[in-house]
């Protein structure tokens, strides 16, 4: 299977269990895993992991609230059980068990990959913990944002991957802010979650349209929408 390292599809699945994924290894369980509220979203995942590994994948459907929640809507779930597949997706640099507990770093092969594999990687990460925004003061100022958490104790390692992404997105243009870092919370185990931040701010928006892009339908019909805007909101001029 080491070929597929030649293959954006497999970045971007890395990306995805990076994201909202998780990739689990214990013992006798092996399964890799991915959460959505989008159907479409987990089907585009489902059919990569086929595509390239010839698994079929099973959905099922999170109906379930919580005290936090008590208004949630519908989530999917998307298990992958398979032993060789973990296994290589280990091998490979895909980080396992809970991210926030764990370091990691973007894998060799991706990092010095093609730029397609680059953008792929990128891609998926923006997909599933990006946002794009606009914030208002005199002018409307549009940001697109990536964070994620880290526990307080592995920070530096966080801020390592942060300025490995920084630099990924350089490469096509992209330029970001530098990294910050805040207090979330307190953990159950007494632990401090640290949010992990960058932006990009709108100079940079038509090279990431170009070279990253969102496959998120809103996220990438917000990204036109800005681009097509001028920064008091108007339609810009052709």
């Amino acid at each position: 299977m080491q070929h597929l390292t030649k293959n954006p599809k497999l970045a971007r699945i890395v990306a995805d269990l990076t994201g909202d994924g998780h990739l689990q290894i214990n013992k006798w369980r092996y399964l890799a895993s991915f959460y959505s509220k989008n159907l479409e979203e987990i089907n585009a995942v489902k059919q990569r992991f086929f595509e390239l590994f010839g698994v079929k994948a099973k959905i099922y459907v999170d109906n379930s609230t919580s005290k936090k929640s008590p208004n949630s809507t519908k989530r999917y779930k998307l298990f992958i059980i398979s032993k060789p597949v973990c296994e290589f997706l280990r091998k490979i640099g895909t980080p396992v068990g809970n991210k926030t507990n764990n370091s990691f770093i973007v894998p060799d092969w991706i990092f010095n990959g093609t730029s397609e594999i680059q953008s792929s990687y990128l891609r998926g990460l923006f997909d599933n913990e990006g946002s794009i925004h606009t914030t208002r003061g005199k002018k409307l100022r549009w940001r697109i944002s990536f964070g994620m958490a880290k526990n307080s104790i592995l920070l530096d390692s966080g801020i390592n991957y942060f300025e490995q992404l920084r630099l990924m997105l350089s490469r096509f243009g992209v330029k970001s802010s530098p990294v910050r870092h805040f207090k979330l919370n307190t953990r159950k185990d007494g632990s401090l979650s640290r949010g992990l931040h960058i932006d990009i701010e709108k100079h940079s928006f038509r090279n990431f349209f170009k070279y990253v892009g969102f496959d998120h339908p809103i996220k990438q019909q917000r990204l036109i929408e800005a681009l097509t805007l001028s920064t008091d909101g108007q339609a810009a001029k052709a």
